[in-house]
């Protein structure tokens, strides 16, 4: 049954990307990032369906995944890799059927990003690869022996740019805009959502700085013995992870007990059993 729900939601993902391509992107002369992005623009320049591009594309790019890094390591690439093309193609005949009609152009490129990002959003969260563009990326990686994130984005520029010279700077901003939104969507569903923050703090006022936290704050923390890298001097370094809306109270409160503490405060995606140390 819990299998069976993940494919349900795979697809349901996929179909969402779909829905984005067939009645948002392509209707406007947009653009989305990686793979399917460069397929959309093959098809303005071909006029072959886009679902074919895709498809294509994905098929070479998984290839070769199979020639160099082996089955074990890009099955979770082929499913999306097919399913994407095919509801492109069984959705696009509803184009002339279904007219998305929104009232203002930066309305249409929030939702096509917004579609574009939960569709990838919830295919990641099956388990699966949200598109072959990373794929590519470790291929090139190991095909250079320089393993980097700037090949996807060879890839975008690429195609804004072709776009940039068919539609115009106007278009090519929206869909560069619409990247944006969706590898944003993405991002926050790799790693979560923003919500804490984690203070390092080393203090010649170690007691005042421990209660202000505990009993005024009512958070947690831990106390680490380090060693100073260049004056060889022992310290402690106290740890808390607090939430974001306590952090100028944290902040401010610390430099009202010592103002000369020393104070390091670091994003924190996610926090799993926050009292157990």
């Amino acid at each position: 049954m819990k299998n069976l729900i993940r494919y349900f939601k795979l697809i349901f993902g996929c179909i969402l990307v779909a829905i984005a391509i067939d009645f948002i992107i392509i209707p406007n002369n947009l653009l989305t990032f990686g793979i399917n992005g460069l397929s959309v623009l093959l098809y303005y320049l071909n006029g072959i369906n886009p679902a074919f591009n895709i498809l294509l594309l994905n098929l070479i790019v998984v290839f070769f995944g199979l020639i160099l890094l082996g089955k074990d390591l890009i099955k979770e690439y082929i499913i999306p890799s097919l399913l994407i093309p095919v509801f492109v193609y069984l959705l696009m005949p509803l184009q002339k059927v279904i007219v998305l009609e929104l009232p203002e152009m930066m309305l249409v490129i929030i939702v096509a990003g917004f579609l574009m990002g939960l569709g990838y959003s919830i295919i990641y969260k099956q388990g699966f690869s949200i598109g072959t563009t990373y794929l590519f990326e470790e291929l090139v990686g190991i095909l250079t022996k320089f393993h980097s994130k700037i090949y996807s984005w060879i890839i975008d520029i690429l195609s804004l740019t072709i776009s940039f010279l068919l539609f115009g700077y106007q278009v090519t901003l929206y869909s560069l805009v619409i990247m944006i939104i969706a590898k944003m969507m993405i991002t926050r569903t790799r790693f979560g959502i923003n919500d804490s923050k984690m203070f390092y703090i080393i203090t010649s006022k170690e007691k005042e700085v421990k209660d202000y936290i505990i009993h005024d704050l009512k958070y947690e923390l831990t106390v680490l013995d380090v060693k100073g890298g260049f004056t060889k001097k022992n310290n402690k370094i106290l740890l808390s992870v607090i939430d974001k809306k306590d952090y100028f109270k944290l902040k401010e409160g610390i430099k009202v007990i010592d103002e000369n503490a020393f104070i390091a405060i670091c994003n924190t995606y996610d926090v799993v059993n926050r009292k157990t140390f």
